[in-house]
């Protein structure tokens, strides 16, 4: 190249040199032959400066606190203009530049030449990265002129010192060193006269890689860029004289080369991007070309592409990939990953990611540039690579919980048992008797079946990742255990409140009436088998299943740790039909049942609390009213917490079973310890109610219907005995009584057999008669409203008493009463 201006000057012709350093031109005055049709090198470092000034920009941070560390050899015309330019222009553009000039031909230790000094080389390297900085300070971008050997002993200082660069422009990352030192290439810029992607075109060839290929074809060897400028020159010169004798109608061509060359000379001047080839071609005052932009490189991988190719940042028209600025290296690393010091030190790649996942049990939240993660806090974890740590609430029920839950049931059972032992023990006690025992039984029954709900309850869960069958099962068996006992329960109170209703109704009206025992089975069958009938419809249509749902994720930034809560529940089947079709009708007949039963017993209020449960029940009803009030809201307000939502309805069917028995057990067992006031019968504790003086006068004539009926009954029994009156002496004075304290009791003692009898007076009086017989041989006897009804089933209902009375006693105390109708014989 510096025989062309000589060469040039001396014939005085044109020449087109391939030299692309400014300097070369600059003598245009003494020598305007010489034409530079290659781009100008002070070019080259400017794409990656403006990239990385954009960058700043775009993250609103300035270019002063941005290090710019330029090393270069001074003795070459091209290694210094070019780092000159990029030193000047990164000064203009703010950044905190640092120049770093060295001569290689110099000696700093005697008798070694600068590029032959390992350790002088490496105190440059430390000039652009030092150790001290450490991997935390801002990274510099580092431009390097140099040769091959002095790129090879910086890199290596760098990578030990464990520099991380913003970006690493080398001259050398476009020469042959690159192909030789693959694994160290990664990102690094460059910047040349011409890229095999430019798309430049001719008449004759379609780009520039064409060229090539055509004169590997004729030659054997694939050229280097230089061979497509060489291919551009001629075609230049071609567009010289094309453009020079347009304006001539008949040129002298020999004329023009010898007498008028310096008009085409000239005119070579004036040219502007002339197309070639190579690209726009125009020449500015020094004579050189500055049509298009230099060919700035960067090694990246294109597209899917593992390997790492040297791609085309510009110019921009002619760029086949995005400029990337800040390398790897140099950013922090992402959450779930860490600066790893072995690659930093050990990694040939100087620019690519110095980032490793974190291992598990450890997290990183954010972008860091630290050595190690974070350890997970206790009782959390993490998998590789994670951001944060998780931890799991899985809304399982503790172990204690479910303790406590068994200890309800075993409390209710024990309780329910107790009461049913107690009305075994208790079967003739009057209390027991005129309560219908069966009734009772079946309320313990339901109350047994409704707590047995605990067990599935207990066990309708299951842990993420664990099988569903057998917790799906135990939430299709909750709704069949709960609503069969409450049916139980309540309609055993149900249909033995209307058959106490119906006796007194009855007795009021002076009609006979036959209620049987079966009647109160009867009830409570057909309602069982309607709830049965919806239950069973449930499970076969839309039968409950156990689904476990994600409830909420919450990120704790100050600890790292993300909770995932999750919880179990019995859900309806994902099909169109809501489980609210078989759950309202249900909900439908227990309110049913309780404002039945209430409604009944309250028409039978004015009967004794000894043998009625009217304002016992009354009290269960407004208590389990109170709990599904209560519950009911918190219930939704802890819906997705699973222990809360166990305790909650474990413990409404506890309260709800025993409590109900309690009611109605308790004061039973009370009246039936404490027994009758002195002096008083069970007929007078049946309806306790002083009686006017014309109802004793009713009373006496009614005593002697009974007389005259009794003797009669008397000669038509053959195997009765009518027992005489042992109370007869004192009718004479029972009108002259004002209460029925001082009345004495009627009693008329016969056979084996007796069946008791309640006498009213005008609704107000009772009497009590013992008669014999059986349950359908009793007679309605009396004026007024006086009505005997008998009880031929194993409960006595709470309008009946009979007291025995011997005849050398009245019978006032409970100790004589007794129940004389045997079971199973009909009510009438």
């Amino acid at each position: 190249s510096e025989n062309d201006k000589s060469m040039a000057l001396k014939h005085a012709k044109i020449v087109l040199s391939q030299v692309g350093s400014p300097g070369y031109y600059l003598d245009v005055a003494n020598n305007p032959y010489v034409f530079g049709i290659h781009v100008n090198s002070d070019t080259y470092t400017l794409p990656a400066l403006k990239a990385l000034q954009f960058h700043l920009d775009e993250k609103g941070e300035s270019t002063k606190n941005q290090p710019v560390r330029v090393v270069y050899r001074d003795r070459s015309e091209f290694f210094k203009s070019t780092c000159r330019s990029a030193i000047d222009t990164a000064t203009v553009q703010g950044f905190d530049v640092t120049a770093i000039e060295f001569n290689p031909y110099g000696e700093e230790t005697p008798g070694v030449l600068n590029s032959q000094n390992v350790e002088f080389l490496e105190g440059l390297a430390d000039q652009l990265c030092s150790a001290d900085e450490g991997p935390n300070t801002n990274n510099a971008a580092v431009i390097a002129c140099v040769q091959e050997r002095d790129a090879d002993v910086m890199l290596a200082r760098m990578r030990l010192n464990g520099c991380r660069p913003t970006l690493a422009w080398f001259t050398t990352a476009t020469w042959g060193w690159a192909a030789r030192n693959s694994d160290s290439i990664p990102f690094f810029l460059g910047g040349g006269q011409w890229h095999e992607n430019f798309a430049y075109s001719d008449k004759y060839f379609e780009n520039g890689t064409a060229v090539l290929e055509y004169g590997k074809e004729k030659f054997g060897y694939m050229g280097s860029y230089d061979h497509v400028v060489s291919y551009a020159m001629p075609m230049l010169i071609v567009e010289l004289i094309t453009s020079y004798f347009d304006v001539v109608d008949s040129p002298n061509i020999t004329d023009a080369l010898v007498n008028r060359y310096h008009e085409i000379r000239r005119s070579l001047m004036k040219i502007d991007n002339v197309d070639t080839i190579f690209g726009p071609v125009s020449f500015n005052e020094y004579q050189r070309n500055d049509g298009r932009g230099a060919a700035g490189m960067q090694w990246v991988q294109k597209g899917n592409a593992t390997a790492f190719q040297l791609g085309c940042i510009s110019p921009l028209d002619q760029a086949d990939v995005p400029i990337v600025i800040p390398s790897p290296s140099s950013l922090p690393c992402p959450p779930g990953s860490h600066l790893d010091q072995k690659i930093v030190e050990g990694d040939p790649a100087i620019l690519a990611d110095k980032c490793t996942l974190c291992p598990a049990g450890t997290f990183a939240l954010y972008e860091n540039t630290n050595l190690q993660c974070q350890q997970c806090p206790e009782g959390s974890t993490s998998l590789e690579g994670a951001n944060y740590c998780v931890t799991t609430k899985d809304n399982l029920t503790s172990v204690g919980l479910q303790v406590l839950g068994m200890i309800f049931v075993v409390i209710s059972w024990s309780s329910t048992i107790g009461y049913m032992v107690w009305l075994y023990l208790k079967r003739n006690d009057p209390v027991v008797k005129m309560s219908q025992p069966e009734s009772l039984f079946l309320l313990c029954v339901g109350a047994f079946i409704s707590t047995s709900t605990i067990i599935p309850l207990t066990l309708a869960e299951a842990a993420p990742g664990e099988s569903t069958r057998g917790a799906s099962a135990a939430c299709r068996s909750i709704p069949f255990l709960y609503s069969l006992g409450w049916v139980l329960m309540y309609t055993s109170l149900t249909a033995k409140s209307w058959r106490l209703f119906k006796v007194a109704s009855n007795a009021e009206l002076v009609r006979r009436v036959k209620i049987s025992v079966n009647e109160i089975y009867v009830t409570v069958a057909v309602v069982v088998l309607f709830d049965l009938i919806i239950l069973i419809a449930w499970v076969v249509v839309a039968p409950l299943q156990y689904i476990r749902t994600n409830v909420s994720t919450t990120l704790n930034e100050a600890t790292g740790v993300l909770t995932i809560e999750t919880a179990g529940s019995c859900q309806g089947s994902p099909n169109d039909v809501s489980m609210w079709a078989f759950l309202a009708p249900i909900i439908i007949i227990h309110v049913a049942s309780m404002i039945v039963t209430n409604v009944i017993l309250f028409k039978v209020k004015g009967i004794s609390d000894r043998y009625q449960e009217q304002k016992f029940v009354a009290l269960a009803s407004i208590y389990i009213c109170e709990l599904v009030l209560l519950g009911l809201p918190i219930l939704i307000a802890v819906q997705e917490a699973g222990e809360a939502r166990y305790f909650v309805i474990a413990g409404v069917i506890f309260l709800t079973d025993t409590g109900v028995l309690a009611l109605i057990f308790l004061p039973k067992i009370k009246y039936a310890k404490v027994g009758l006031p002195e002096g008083m019968t069970v007929i007078e504790s049946f309806r306790i109610k002083r009686p006017s003086r014309r109802d004793c006068s009713v009373a006496v004539s009614s005593v002697e219907e009974i007389r005259r009926r009794a003797s009669k009954r008397a000669s038509m029994t053959s195997n009765q005995k009518l027992a005489p009156l042992t109370s007869n002496r004192n009718l004479t004075s029972l009108a002259s009584l004002t209460s029925i304290e001082n009345a004495s009791s009627f009693t008329r003692i016969s056979s084996e057999n007796a069946s008791s009898f309640n006498m009213s007076f005008n609704g107000n009086d009772s009497f009590n008669r013992i008669s014999s017989g059986n349950a359908s041989s009793n007679r309605s006897f009396g004026g007024g409203n006086a009505s005997f009804i008998g009880n031929g089933s194993a409960s006595v209902l709470p309008t009946i008493l009979s007291v025995h009375v011997s005849a050398e006693s009245s019978g006032t105390g409970e100790e004589n009463a007794e129940d004389v109708v045997e079971s199973g014989n009909d009510v009438n």
